[in-house]
Formats: C-alpha cells, sequence, structure tokens
C-alpha cells in the first residue's frame, strides 16, 4: 500500500472513531415498564395496548431519554410483583417508606389528588381521613394511598372494602355496599360519568391528599444506572412544560403518544 493510500486509510479509521464517540449509543433492546390495565385515564389496557397519562408520559420521557421502552399494562397486583420479582420497572406508583427500602425512585412525573367520593343522600363534605371514622371506604386491592392513609387503615380508623379497580367501587357505592370511595379526582369523575352516577354520587370539594407519582425500578435492577438520564429527561420535559401538556393532551383526546 503506497504511503498516499494508507494516510487515506488512516484518516477513514479517525473520522469513524470520532462518529462513533460523538453518537449516542443504540440500546438493544427495550424496558419494561408495567402500567395498572384498569385505571383510566392516568393508565389502562385499550386492546393490546397500554393507553392513558402514564403510559403517554413514559413513552415521551424515554424517548427524549434516548431509551427504548415498551409499556405494559397488567392487573396492578401484577405489576407490584414483577416489580419485586425484577422482571421490570413500575410508573404510576406512590412514594411510601416500605417502598424506599425496595426501589429506586425517579424524580415525580405527575400529581395526583385523591378525592373522597359518597352517595348524594350521605354526603357530608369530608374533608380529612378522621371523617371517615367508623366507615366501610372502598380501595384497590393491592393500592398504597400514601403513608397517611395508609396508617389510618391500619388502625381501624375506617374498614377497607377491596376491589379491583374503581368502576367495581363505584358500583359498590351506588349499592350502598360501601360508605365512601377513595379515587383519583380525574379517574373518579370517569367512572361517575360511565356509569350514568352523576345525580346519585357526589365527591369532596377538595383533595384529602395530593401525592406525587414515579417510575420505579427494583433496588436489585440492572436499569438503575439509566435513572440519572431518566430523571434528566423528566427535569427537562417539565421545564419545559411538555409533561404537563401530555397530561391535557390525553384528558382531551388529542394526544400523539
Amino acid at each position: 500500500m503506497t504511503f498516499p493510500a494508507r494516510l487515506f486509510a488512516l484518516l477513514i479509521l479517525v473520522v469513524g472513531l470520532a462518529f462513533a464517540v460523538l453518537m449516542p449509543a443504540t440500546q438493544s433492546h427495550a424496558e419494561t415498564i408495567y402500567v395498572d390495565e384498569a385505571n383510566p385515564p392516568f393508565m389502562y389496557r385499550a386492546g393490546d395496548e397500554a393507553a392513558g397519562i402514564y403510559p403517554a408520559l413514559i413513552r415521551a420521557i424515554f424517548r427524549h431519554a434516548g431509551i427504548n421502552v415498551d409499556v405494559v399494562a397488567v392487573p396492578w397486583k401484577r405489576a407490584i410483583e414483577n416489580l419485586d420479582a425484577n422482571k421490570g420497572g413500575v410508573a404510576g406508583i406512590y412514594k411510601n417508606l416500605e417502598r424506599q427500602k425496595k426501589y429506586v425512585f425517579s424524580q415525580p412525573i405527575h400529581i395526583e389528588q385523591l378525592m373522597l367520593y359518597q352517595r348524594q343522600s350521605t354526603f357530608d363534605n369530608p374533608t380529612d381521613i378522621d371523617d371517615l371514622r367508623g366507615q366501610t371506604v372502598g380501595v384497590i386491592r393491592g393500592w398504597s394511598y400514601g403513608d397517611q392513609i395508609d396508617d389510618a387503615r391500619k388502625r381501624g380508623v375506617f374498614s377497607a372494602s377491596e376491589a379491583t379497580g374503581d368502576e367495581q367501587n363505584f358500583q359498590m357505592l351506588a349499592l350502598g355496599r360501601v360508605d365512601t370511595v377513595i379515587a383519583i379526582g380525574e379517574a373518579g369523575d370517569v367512572w361517575v360519568k360511565r356509569l350514568g352516577l352523576s345525580d346519585k354520587v357526589v365527591r369532596s370539594k377538595t383533595p384529602i391528599r395530593e401525592n406525587p407519582t414515579y417510575i420505579v425500578f427494583n433496588r436489585a435492577s440492572s436499569t438503575i444506572s439509566t435513572v440519572t438520564m431518566i430523571n434528566r429527561s423528566i427535569e427537562e420535559l417539565r421545564e419545559n412544560g411538555t409533561l404537563q401538556r401530555i397530561a391535557q393532551e390525553v384528558l382531551q383526546g388529542t394526544s400523539n403518544y
């Protein structure tokens, strides 16, 4: 090989190495994130797809971070079991002391307002967890509602009636089998409307609790190293208003995620 040819080959090698350094590494697989299959409008199953606010937010966050993601809608209990078995992450989850021992939490991706729903005939505008003393309260099986509400349940302030989702809880409320239902405002309003209960069920005027929600991974997961990238993406999308815009677009039925 002549000297000019060797020089040209060397230049090609140097340029190739430079591009390899500058271009982001491609991900060989998709991270799996589980969401609840029965909690519209936040997360639910639509055919074979995960739909709602959280799947849309997850896809936007991971896309911005350059990470492939597969969002899977399953029963919430199974989502937590998969998380505990280190089979993937979970999104739309609250933080409590027990979970912080087992999971690594992202930055908050949304803030949910927990509202109290009662039959119109017995509505007393509850504003505090102690207002539920002695009542039977509809909750979703496997859910944590935050340390304060979880602790009140353990102390017997109220008796919990567990259901598979909000739909069943509101059906129980309409039948008088529970006194109150705890539900996220947007989700509760969806089921009140879908079940035709607008003239029978009312909600509290103020939230009983405001809970940030997160993306979490098992502490044993090798994915923990990507949490920094995910957090940077969350912060950037929050600062430029993208996360808020996506949530509104999902509620309005105009989201592309």
